[in-house]
């Protein structure tokens, strides 16, 4: 079955420039007083558009005002079939297997969809929920700020009457993530056209189905996970809400794998089933998100474009950690982490040094690493619990309880490693990484220690607890600010029952120190899988990957590192140095600098227990670009052909712009 992003094929097959105006994305490159959007962003909502247009003004039946609700129906098999979906096997059966079958057991979607689409041949074909894009998007690509700007678009072409009027509703997965958009909807609404971002529960409130002012569009929004076919507290039931299926859906990483996240899909389809569903994520691997993706620009687009930092897999894995009875893995456990946290140093004393070759103090980020774990269960005995073996070591390191021989193997095996190459997307990578050798060779246990602990000198660890037990950092007693933080779920138990001893103190300000961790000293960020959903940053340059690589991880795997990949040169130039100038006399100061000397703060430095699992993840996003065509050898370019004044003349073709 074709996999291949078919939408955007097919829409970039046509020409934006021929859409009528009224269909154009109006002022399609301003955000707000102070962003702009790239060109890939751009080029999503023109692609949008054209879909859109595609489907509401194409075929047989056409948008027209005042039409009747069930006119979507013959809209939706146009779009099917008109521009080769290819659907056919992506029905949605009555029944999953013969087993549910001979138990009558019907499918969950199925019963689901069933209630408001009429079945037929015991399945519901996918052409009746085919309203719908994906924009498959690199996480910190600004996939925020083109679905705020689609929204501006959709109220557009709602005033025009060039689509039906419908309200609009945003459903994303966790508060942090709608924080984040209401931040960026209140930059926005510095423009003059203003959203005003309502929780769902209070449409009933709203008159519905109003035609909005020219100057305010009113948005509704909700926790994805909290949708559901049931009330309660903090549940809605969709029956409540799918407001006759008249709905603008835009979802934003809300389309999860799992059972219930499947059913929750399938209330989505049945809310949007009148209007259309707008879909956004960094990780898509259902077939029938793949097929009717918009706009592709996923991770390793985001990279070989020069919009994120190089990715490098090291190349010894943590072996060591995934059996830790055996004592005599100790020390090789102890030079994996020297590893990391050397290739950590590195990058921050390049960093500092950078900045003040060009005394430019906003060059680049302050550094930071992340330890990720499968798990932080305090019960030592019965279950292995990786976060603590991490920190163990740390606190070994902090306190001098270090062999130099071993920091010197560690030392002499990273730069092997960076000999050997390691990078995933980048060719020159390795050539650029090598320069830096004698960098590595220079650096001593006391430059390690000022990077990591703040400190220059050994000393013990002190506990500093948040007002919420969600949080726990830590600082050597010879510095002055913490360089660690702990953000799990509960803190209590591991302060409790593994850090009894320690020296504690609770932290003097209410707000935490994970949501000012842009500008905190902080350089080192610990934590389970589970914390990491809804963060972007400039600053990780390392992640250890811990017992984690199952088939399970592979979203969360891609999503970490898309967390992690974001680069920010220079204030507002969030590229890569050398794709930020397309000329010599712009570079200004930092033209000085060389590939070599960048390579470090513009790399993400990847350890982990599974390198080949990571590395399969990782390849595996090559693989998604499914080549639409193939180059071809051999063919050479014909003669020029003679033309005397008795041979015919050489006929010259003209060209005019279709639609198809």
């Amino acid at each position: 079955m074709n996999t291949t992003p078919l939408l955007e094929t097919i829409v970039q097959s046509l020409n934006y420039g021929v859409l009528p105006e009224t269909w154009r994305v109006p002022e399609v490159e301003r955000f707000s007083q102070q962003k702009t959007l790239y060109d890939y962003q751009r080029s999503a909502l023109e692609n949008a558009a054209w879909a859109l247009h595609l489907y509401y003004k194409k075929g047989t039946s056409p948008y027209q005002l005042g039409e009747a609700l069930n006119a979507g129906k013959q809209r939706k098999a146009d779009f099917a079939d008109r521009y080769r979906f290819d659907i056919d096997g992506f029905s949605i059966p009555r029944y999953e297997s013969r087993a549910d079958q001979r138990n009558q057991r019907q499918n969950p979607v199925f019963r689901i969809l069933s209630e408001f689409i009429a079945p037929q041949d015991e399945e519901i074909s996918y052409r009746h929920i085919i309203n719908r894009m994906c924009f498959w998007m690199a996480t910190g690509s600004g996939k925020t700020l083109v679905m705020i700007k689609l929204i501006e678009y959709l109220h557009y072409l709602q005033q025009h009457g060039e689509i039906p009027s419908r309200n609009i509703l945003v459903l994303v997965p966790s508060e942090h993530l709608l924080g984040q958009i209401s931040r960026s909807i209140e930059e926005f609404n510095q423009t003059g056209l203003s959203i005003d971002f309502v929780p769902l529960r209070e449409i009933h409130r709203v008159r519905q189905g109003k035609l909005e002012t020219s100057d305010v569009i009113t948005v509704y929004y909700h926790r994805s996970d909290n949708v559901s076919d049931v009330q309660k507290e903090a549940l809605i039931n969709y029956r409540r809400y799918e407001n006759d299926g008249k709905w603008y859906i835009l979802l934003d990483e809300a389309h999860k794998g799992g059972k219930e996240d499947s059913k929750r899909q399938a209330y989505y389809a049945v809310m949007a089933r009148e209007g259309f569903l707008f879909n956004f994520s960094a990780t898509f691997t259902d077939k029938e998100d793949i097929v009717t993706t918009v706009k592709k620009y996923n991770l390793e687009e985001f990279v070989r474009g020069g919009c994120g930092k190089n990715i490098y897999l090291n190349e010894e894995e943590y072996t060591a950690f995934k059996d830790r009875s055996d004592e005599m893995n100790r020390s090789e456990r102890e030079k994996i982490v020297l590893k990391s946290l050397l290739t950590f140093a590195c990058v921050s004393r390049r960093v500092s040094e950078l900045r003040g070759k060009t005394n430019i103090p906003e060059l680049y980020h302050l550094p930071l690493m992340l330890t990720l774990v499968n798990s932080v269960n305090t019960n030592v005995e019965k279950e292995r619990n990786d976060l603590w073996a991490f920190f163990q070591i740390l606190r070994g390191m902090a306190s001098g309880e270090m062999d130099v021989d071993l920091f010197e193997r560690a030392k002499s095996g990273l730069i092997g490693d960076w000999r050997n190459g390691g990078f995933v997307f980048e060719e020159r990578g390795a050539e650029h990484l090598g320069k830096n050798k004698s960098f590595l060779r220079q650096m001593t246990v006391t430059d390690v220690r000022k990077a990591v602990f703040l400190s220059g000198k050994k000393g013990a660890l002190q506990l500093i607890r948040s007002r919420d037990n969600k949080e726990l950092a830590f600082q050597m007693k010879n510095a002055d600010s913490p360089f660690a933080l702990i953000r799990i779920g509960d803190t209590s138990k591991w302060r409790r029952e593994l850090l009894a001893g320690y020296e504690e103190t609770t932290a003097m300000k209410e707000t935490s120190y994970f949501d000012g961790l842009e500008q905190s000293p902080i350089t080192l960020l610990m934590g389970s899988r589970s914390f990491f959903e809804s963060w972007d940053s400039n600053r990780p340059n390392v992640i250890n990957y811990i017992n984690i690589g199952g088939s399970d991880a592979k979203k969360f795997v891609v999503q970490s590192i898309g967390r992690g990949v974001r680069i920010e040169t220079l204030p507002g130039k969030r590229r890569r140095y050398s794709f930020l100038f397309d000329n010599d006399d712009k570079k200004g100061k930092i033209g000085q600098l060389h590939d070599g000397e960048m390579i470090l703060p513009e790399t993400l430095f990847l350890f982990a227990t599974n390198r080949k699992a990571i590395e399969s993840m990782l390849k595996g996003l090559e693989a998604e670009k499914s080549a639409m065509f193939e180059k071809l050898e051999g063919i050479e370019k014909a003669p020029v052909p003679k033309i005397s004044g008795q041979d015919m003349p050489l006929l010259i073709p003209k060209y005019r712009e279709a639609e198809k």
